[in-house]
């Protein structure tokens, strides 16, 4: 029987308006009972990531970013990988002159390029809070986890992809419709799994992982079974196990419900 239980949150355990079911809280609810641990693996910063565990009364680790970022059940860090200053600024020039939003984090901090506040908005549900404006001048003197870069067009994110996955020391796949994410080169959701299935001394094979994106796949493929939305890639699906339901008709709950027969 699996002892973790690992969960993207954004299209997979959230609906579509990032809230969570009663439902879904009330499975979760009953597998700690059952002393299963459960944990969020996400590409929020732990600011959003928390506010998701605290609602499901979680005492467990947070992966944030991506992975770049684990933190304890008492928020303390104790993983972090960032992206170099050089290539946070090649990053930045590639982009600048597109219809593109340079869009990143480092702990609560979000940064975002100038003159493009306002446009970000418009793809969060809410207002970034505090945001720190970033230009030319500025971005190298700033330390991020997570870089992520805004544009409504997919073919320019593919081509995005491909440029900067030829950069050595960077991870960049699209993660939602809209968001291409760029971390550490060590780093993934997949890594952060095997880290924590090593603390708990819990080997992977008794491991479930849920996804949607291209940011879960590592995930999905180091775990003991790795299972997709229905809403989610379909080239994850080709390699994957996948649910018939949605992430707005509880997929994972459901799943969990039957499979541990709570």
């Amino acid at each position: 029987m699996y002892k973790l239980i690992v969960s993207d949150l954004d299209g997979t355990l959230v609906d579509s308006n990032k809230n969570l079911s009663e439902y879904t809280k009330e499975i979760i609810g009953k597998l700690k009972e059952k002393g299963v641990y459960f944990i969020i693996a996400t590409g929020r910063n732990y600011r959003g990531a928390k506010k998701i565990a605290d609602s499901l009364d979680l005492n467990t680790e947070i992966i944030c970013n991506n992975g770049s970022t684990i933190y304890d059940h008492k928020g303390h860090l104790i993983f972090q990988k960032t992206i170099s200053t050089v290539v946070a600024k090649k990053i930045f020039l590639e982009i600048e002159n597109t219809k593109s939003i340079f869009f990143a984090s480092y702990g609560n901090n979000i940064y975002i390029q100038k003159g493009k506040i306002e446009m970000t908005s418009t793809f969060l549900l809410s207002p970034p809070e505090n945001p720190i404006e970033v230009t030319t001048d500025n971005v190298d003197s700033f330390i991020f986890e997570k870089i992520v870069i805004i544009n409504q067009d997919n073919d320019t994110l593919k081509e995005l992809s491909e440029t900067f996955n030829k950069i050595e020391d960077i991870n960049a796949f699209i993660s939602q419709d809209y968001y291409l994410d760029i971390v550490h080169h060590e780093t993934s959701k997949g890594a952060a799994l095997k880290f924590l299935a090593e603390l708990k001394n819990i080997d992977l094979k008794y491991t479930l992982a849920f996804g949607d994106a291209f940011n879960d796949y590592e995930m999905l493929k180091f775990a003991g079974k790795g299972i997709v939305m229905a809403n989610g890639f379909d080239e994850l699906k080709n390699e994957f196990e996948t649910l018939e339901l949605t992430n707005d008709d509880n997929g994972v709950a459901n799943y969990l419900s039957t499979v541990f027969d709570l």
